[in-house]
């Protein structure tokens, strides 16, 4: 998306996106913002009108890409400057390899919230909900078993 398209957007306008992005639909956008859902669907169509994007997701996307790249003033200084990046492969690597792992323990969202993920990543989620099913089970296996060997 043109970077003078984004800056046309309103600051309203760019919230509701990002939330957009978040996965919340208007009811809970207009909660969060205090606004109505039909105002808050004003707002998207707008955004998305003015983005020239085929759906909210897409305007939300791209505002998403488009601020990637900028500054948050949230941000810790050492963690802007902590020196993981593509010069550095060996550290982001093992930084990856870790996220990954936390990831992996934990549980998808559970409900009848619409997602986007390709079939990568719904495969993955599944193989998450194995993996921790299972060891739920083994480690449930091995405190019932430990738990009559004491009484035996």
């Amino acid at each position: 998306m043109d970077e003078q398209k984004i800056e046309r957007l309103t600051d309203r306008q760019k919230d509701c996106l990002r939330l957009v992005a978040q996965g919340f639909t208007s009811k809970e956008i207009g909660r969060l913002l205090d606004l109505s859902p039909s105002t808050v669907d004003n707002h998207v169509t707008m955004a998305v009108q003015l983005l020239g994007a085929p759906s909210r997701g897409a305007a939300a996307r791209a505002l998403a890409s488009a601020e990637v790249g900028q500054y948050l003033p949230s941000q810790s200084p050492e963690l802007a400057d902590s020196g993981d990046s593509a010069m550095n492969p060996s550290k982001a690597e093992g930084k990856v390899q870790a996220n990954f792992g936390q990831r992996l323990l934990v549980l998808p969202p559970v409900g009848g919230k619409k997602n986007d993920l390709d079939g990568t990543s719904r495969t993955l989620r599944i193989l998450q909900v194995a993996v921790l099913a299972t060891a739920s089970a083994i480690a449930l296996t091995i405190l019932i078993s430990g738990f009559f060997r004491t009484l035996g």
